[in-house]
């Protein structure tokens, strides 16, 4: 899976430089009225990549904290689950050795003295 990930990586690195060769020409970027620059397109595109990636990452933040959240609290559940799971098998471990008394107290005299 690893390979498949990697190749997919090499396949936009490379999408990304042919963009960025093909594209080199200047252009006049108007960023507020009457106020422009000359960028090279590749560079505007850049620019305007970053920023989409940021607005990304800034739209599924409160996602992931929700889903953080959400981890922690079933943590703790599964936690308490097992305390409670160990406190119960200690208790019925417990049980089921106070319940069986020892064989030689069971035994009736006349089993005994066989068994000698």
């Amino acid at each position: 899976m690893k390979i498949v990930y990697t190749l997919i990586k090499l396949a936009v690195l490379i999408a990304l430089l042919l963009l960025a060769v093909s594209n080199t020409q200047t252009i006049t970027f108007s960023y507020l009225p009457g106020q422009s620059v000359d960028l090279s397109l590749i560079v505007v595109l850049l620019i305007f990549f970053i920023v989409g990636t940021i607005f990304g990452v800034f739209a599924t933040f409160g996602r992931l904290l929700r889903l953080r959240s959400q981890v922690n609290t079933l943590q703790d559940q599964v936690k308490k689950q097992q305390e409670n799971n160990t406190q119960l098998q200690q208790q019925m471990n417990f049980l089921q050795s106070a319940s069986q008394p020892a064989l030689s107290d069971t035994m009736h005299p006349t089993q005994r003295s066989r068994e000698s």
